[in-house]
């Protein structure tokens, strides 16, 4: 099945790809950069689906080519269509971010090197946080694997035309581990408890992340934050990475503190309060002003929870 979707220009879908394929190695994302296509397993409606996304037209006229399999009701069809829209900010108006801040001594310059990037998130919101919860304070390469050990325990591998997908895991399979588990492979033992308490809130319907599309950042900030092991970093990055939050300021984070230390040629590290004053001005684009400062240092975000 194809489907012709029109993302809102400008847009690059290789600066998007480059992004992934650099953003912390396993084996659940396959990017060829070559043809510009992006594939992997997504859960919907508990159906496993692999999804193929390749790019056409410009970053001015862009166009993306999504393919699935057959075998999809119409409701599921427009399901996975919403999803993938989601998943590559098809629908944000960037130039919007662009107009306002062309004249930004320290921000046009961000806005010329990445002119069209978007920010590509996760299609699940349990698979993004318990990555998210995996990557704090560990190294990409580490987190990497422990991602694809967990997915060899809990998870799927299937094979598709010579391809293999890992395939994350559910969070009833997560639910159904015990920590020891998890320690034999290297988890921590609060990231393994973390991590199958989360599942286990999702599991036993104490936790519905659905209802969080519809809730305000402060909101998902204020249901999130009781819940052990998930701090004001973690849930910003869930609505940077996963939700696609336009506004979001992890002023906290030492990434983004650098990125500012270098854009604003600063002789001294910027403290959280610092960020916040000079990002005053940078709303309602928090999220893509510190997108573009982490990509200036080619760099993923820098844990301060756990």
């Amino acid at each position: 099945m194809l489907k012709v979707i029109r993302p809102a220009s400008p847009f690059d879908f290789s600066k998007m790809l480059r992004r992934v394929s650099s953003a912390g190695k396993n084996n659940i994302v396959h990017v060829d950069m070559d043809n510009q296509i992006y594939k992997r397993m997504i859960h919907l409606r508990n159906k496993r689906i692999l999804i193929q996304v390749k790019a056409a037209g410009s970053v001015d006229s862009p166009e993306l080519m999504m393919e699935h399999s057959e075998g999809f009701s119409k409701m599921e069809q427009e399901e996975l269509a919403v999803m993938v829209k989601r998943m590559f900010s098809t629908e944000i108006d960037i130039k919007q971010f662009y107009r306002q801040f062309s004249d930004h001594r320290q921000i046009a310059p961000l806005i010329t090197d990445f002119f069209g990037l978007r920010l590509v998130t996760d299609p699940d919101l349990f698979e993004s946080m318990v990555k998210i919860i995996i990557g704090q304070q560990v190294n990409l390469t580490f987190a990497g694997v422990l991602i694809d050990r967990l997915i060899d325990l809990a998870g799927e591998h299937i094979e598709h035309e010579g391809e293999m997908f890992s395939v994350f895991p559910t969070p009833e399979k997560v639910a159904s581990l015990d920590v020891e588990q998890l320690r034999a492979l290297q988890f921590s033992q609060r990231k393994a408890e973390y991590i199958i308490d989360f599942a286990r809130l999702i599991n036993s319907g104490a936790l519905d992340t659905d209802s969080l599309w519809s809730m305000a950042d402060e909101e998902i900030m204020n249901t999130l934050l009781p819940i052990r092991g998930i701090g004001r970093w973690t849930i910003e990055c869930l609505l940077i990475f996963a939700m696609g939050r336009t506004n979001v300021l992890p002023a906290a984070d030492i990434g983004l503190r650098n990125g500012v230390r270098k854009a604003w040629g600063l002789d001294y590290q910027p403290s959280e309060e610092d960020v916040r004053k000079l990002a005053e001005d940078w709303a309602p684009w928090n999220t893509y002003i510190t997108y573009y400062l982490w990509e200036s240092l080619a760099v993923e975000p820098i844990a301060k929870d756990g």
